[in-house]
């Protein structure tokens, strides 16, 4: 459904995203909860990613509940995988500023840390 792939460049690392739309329903609309299961996230991280990436989503409210459209979803599956590969609130906007979701980042000292805070916790 999802992949993140990582093209090397003579700067630094991009990070690329590929999303197959099959497997997305085919409806107009999804409630949260709907939302919420499908991408198997919690309502509550949902809500707070709304929130932060506000100019990213068109929510629309119907009798006073969230309705997301596809696009949404996309956006949702995006912030998702990039939050996954360690990216905080504000890289994860830089990456969707960007439009192409490609962006340089030190990858290399980001999986290091993990490493080394694997070998702290053992």
């Amino acid at each position: 459904m999802l992949s993140l792939s990582k093209h090397q460049k003579n700067s630094g690392s991009r990070y690329k995203l590929e999303i197959d739309l099959t497997s997305l329903p085919d409806q107009k609309y999804f409630t949260m909860g709907e939302t919420s299961s499908f991408l198997s996230i919690k309502a509550h991280v949902l809500r707070y990613w709304e929130k932060s990436f506000k100019n990213h989503f068109s929510v629309k409210r119907i009798s006073n509940r969230r309705m997301f459209q596809k696009e949404d979803l996309i956006t949702f599956l995006k912030i998702k995988e990039l939050n996954k590969k360690g990216l905080n609130v504000k890289a994860i906007k830089k990456v969707l500023e960007e439009g192409d979701l490609s962006m340089e980042l030190d990858v290399e000292i980001i999986d290091s840390l993990k490493e080394v805070l694997k070998i702290l916790k053992t």
